[in-house]
């Protein structure tokens, strides 16, 4: 089909009424039970070379999707009773092989007030600062699944609290600095609220993939996270903490270069909602996350808390012909007539889960698994592309994720075959976030204040009315 004729089969579909629900945004409530349990969400995950850093490993893991920034009054923390993960496959086998472990712990101040914090907060042990949270960092090792050795790498760090607003916390900047801790053995790490980095119009891609300007690359979309929060685990290690070897990575082509990354997160089997430590009987698996899209457009609904419970290893054995054979294809065909291949895709599982060979496959033999592989020998680019690796910026998704990258756009058209030389120019109309990201670490925005809130309509202004009688 050429390009003016899908233009116009398109135009012409996205005019009439075809009613078929699509989800194309990162992992945002994207099971039954996670939507329930915002608290051990997985939300996203970012792995990437920093320019700042380029001798580590960074990654962001976020948690507990659409915080409205004034949710209180009491906003929103990571849950004692969860413990949080990040883990690192190193030998291409699915499994974990380094795992930092975080685990939380609240103090209340004062039990007899109503406010999570009080004018002025001005340091994370501020008295004013009712709620606080604290954490351990614990590095854990292990070799064909079993734990071989455990650190704990740091001990009692302050979380960084919401932004309430300038009169509750009138640096919130100074604050939030606060929170970077450096760790025993090298890298950095910060956990608290942050804005979130995830920019997708959902409203389209809710509305049967409902483009807003022609095929969805030329802008005009809709961010529909904009104003919304996450709570963010920031974690940079050396490249030697996490290869398979214990050393730095020489360059591209070096053995130990590749690694696969996902977050995770574990609940007592016995959960107790009042009172107590929260449960009873051994941790398990209820969230996980390492490409975006995979769970939400690949993994049919009767196996998507399915997913959640079981490891990256498992993958192909349980889910392998959901991706072989993609049921969006099929709808983007149905809806637009794309062409885009419905079968044999093994252009998405080599991009996705056994790595690109020459840049994020691991090993000879790579395991069937969603993981975010990164290449740690690719240096970071100076200029990069949001289309990452289909624009030939190979820093850039699928080799790892970048803040930037657009996953979304990438998605679209890598599903409706731009590895198999079909290149439809597709997207959500949504380009970058709509806060600039930093330059140093933590590296994800700042979250916007519970006082500077748009996520609501504004009364406009108008002279006292007294009451009726």
């Amino acid at each position: 089909m050429k390009r003016l004729s899908l233009l116009a089969v398109l135009a012409a579909l996205v005019a009439g009424a075809i009613s078929v629900s699509l989800s194309l945004g990162s992992s945002h409530r994207e099971a039954p039970n996670t939507a329930k349990d915002p608290t051990a969400d997985d939300t996203d995950v970012y792995a990437f070379k920093a320019a700042d850093a380029p001798g580590a490993l960074t990654v962001v893991a976020n948690w507990i999707p659409f915080e409205d920034p004034a949710g209180g009054p009491n906003f929103y923390n990571f849950d004692p009773r969860a413990h949080y993960y990040i883990n690192v496959d190193n030998t291409g086998d699915g499994r974990k092989d380094v795992r930092y472990e975080f685990k939380f712990r609240t103090k209340v101040v004062n039990t007899n007030s109503f406010a999570f914090a009080t004018p002025a907060v001005h340091s994370l042990h501020d008295p004013h600062l009712n709620v606080q949270q604290y954490y351990s960092v614990t590095r854990e090792v292990y070799r064909h699944g079993r734990l071989r050795s455990e650190h704990v790498i740091a001990h009692h760090v302050p979380t960084v609290p919401a932004n309430i607003g300038p009169k509750t916390m009138p640096d919130y900047h100074s604050l939030a600095l606060q929170g970077v801790h450096s760790l025993i053995g090298g890298g950095k790490v910060f956990a608290g609220q942050r804005d979130d980095p995830f920019f997708v119009d959902l409203g389209t891609t809710f509305d049967s993939i409902h483009f807003r300007v022609g095929t969805g690359n030329q802008g005009g979309g809709k961010d529909d996270l904009a104003g919304y929060n996450v709570n963010s685990i920031v974690l940079q290690v050396p490249e030697s903490k996490v290869t398979r070897n214990r050393t730095s990575v020489s360059g591209p082509h070096a053995a130990n270069a590749v690694v696969g990354v996902w977050s995770s997160t574990e609940r007592r089997k016995l959960q107790v909602t009042t009172g107590g430590a929260g449960g009873r009987g051994p941790w398990v698996q209820v969230s996980r996350l390492g490409n975006p899209l995979v769970n939400e457009v690949v993994i049919p609904l009767g196996k998507k808390d399915m997913f959640n419970r079981t490891t990256p290893d498992k993958d192909l054995q349980n889910y392998g012909t959901y991706v072989l054979n993609p049921e969006l294809a099929k709808l983007m065909n149905a809806l637009f007539g794309v062409g885009a291949p419905e079968h044999n895709r093994t252009d998405i599982v080599q991009a996705l889960l056994t790595g690109i060979p020459g840049l994020t496959q691991i090993g000879k033999h790579p395991a069937v698994a969603d993981t975010l592989k990164i290449n740690l020998g690719v240096a970071p680019n100076p200029s990069p592309n949001r289309f990452g690796v289909l624009a030939g910026d190979n820093q850039g998704f699928p080799n790892g994720r970048r803040l930037g990258d657009d996953v979304v756009d990438i998605s679209l058209r890598v599903v409706g075959g731009f590895l198999k030389g079909h290149k439809l120019p597709l997207g959500d109309g949504v380009d970058q976030n709509d806060e600039p990201f930093l330059t140093s670490f933590p590296y994800v925005a700042e979250p916007r204040s519970g006082f500077d809130s748009e996520l609501k309509r504004n009364e406009p202004g108008h002279p006292p009315t007294p009451p009726q009688p």
